[in-house]
């Protein structure tokens, strides 16, 4: 891990200051505004698929088919040129993991940012400091994971949900300035952690609101979750549920050693992706819409919310 800190040291002593995301806040768009969809597409070695026609893609909202208005293939390789900036966001677990993990957790975060490019907006934040925000400089992020210490809050099943959505929800809405743009926050840390589970209760559930909040949130400013497991290959079941991680268009790593391939393959799907907009159908208001986008080429499978 030596020569990724060696990388990623130097990196952040190079790069200039990137743009504060806050200069530039917006409103979140409304319910009657465009729908933006952000849609990566792999192929069966799970590399991007760039040569998609806007005939290929089927979406409904709520059951129901809608027509695509705009159609745009993103490219983004985080050179300092106007736009090429990938979003990145690293959510560091000090929850579940404990004090003895805080060396391991520092090393593999390196890594993470491994493919950081000169011209990338990048943000660390603690999982239990509300105060950490989604935006600051390559030094800011650097001193966080620095200052990063596990087991600063004791697991709790009731409250740890909450601080996992909230937090995600505040990342959003902060990052949510930059617009036609997809947005990754990597959770480092447990998967039971961080891809907080599906309420089971629905809205009579404690955590509903907040998980309404995260949910709409991420979907405004385009922003997918991502969890890599700092546990590694441990043998245990890797069970897809569905989660945070799935209704934003994430994915998981979890139970590997291999923490450089999640790396290159998250800030891959940051960097090539399509841009999908169209109108919500009618329909009797609901806390989240369920969305389904499918393509008709073969194998061909994408990453996608699912929600919004």
């Amino acid at each position: 891990m030596s020569s990724t800190c060696v990388r990623w040291t130097c990196l952040a002593l190079l790069c200039a200051v990137g743009p504060a995301v806050a200069a530039q806040r917006k409103a979140p768009a409304a319910d009657n505004e465009l729908v933006e969809l952000d849609i990566v597409a792999l192929d069966k070695y799970e590399q991007p698929v760039a040569d998609l026609r806007q005939d290929e893609f089927q979406i409904k909202e709520n059951g129901q088919p809608v027509d695509i208005k705009t159609f745009d293939q993103v490219v983004t390789l985080g050179t300092p040129q106007p736009d090429d900036a990938r979003i990145v966001s690293l959510l560091m677990d000090d929850v579940g993991v404990g004090i003895t993990g805080t060396s391991a957790m520092q090393q593999i975060a390196h890594a993470l940012l491994s493919p950081l490019g000169h011209g990338d907006e990048l943000s660390v934040l603690r999982l239990s400091r509300s105060s950490d925000e989604a935006f600051g400089d390559f030094s800011t992020a650097r001193d966080r994971i620095a200052g990063y210490r596990g087991g600063m809050v004791p697991f709790s099943r009731r409250d740890t949900p909450e601080t996992v959505l909230r937090a995600v929800a505040r990342i959003a809405n902060q990052l949510a300035a930059v617009e036609h743009r997809r947005k990754a926050i990597i959770c480092l840390g447990l998967t039971a952690v961080c891809d907080v589970d599906d309420p089971p209760l629905g809205a009579h559930s404690v955590i509903w609101k907040y998980w309404v909040d995260a949910l709409t949130a991420a979907a405004r400013a385009n922003v997918s979750v991502y969890v890599v497991d700092p546990t590694g290959l441990n043998q245990r079941a890797n069970v897809g549920g569905i989660g945070l991680v799935r209704l934003t268009g994430g994915e998981r790593f979890a139970n590997s050693n291999d923490f450089l391939r999640a790396a290159d393959a998250i800030w891959r799907e940051s960097s090539r992706y399509y841009l999908v907009g169209y109108w919500p159908p009618g329909g009797k208001p609901k806390d989240l819409q369920s969305i389904e986008v499918k393509v008709t080429r073969k194998d061909i499978h994408l990453r996608v919310r699912r929600s919004r």
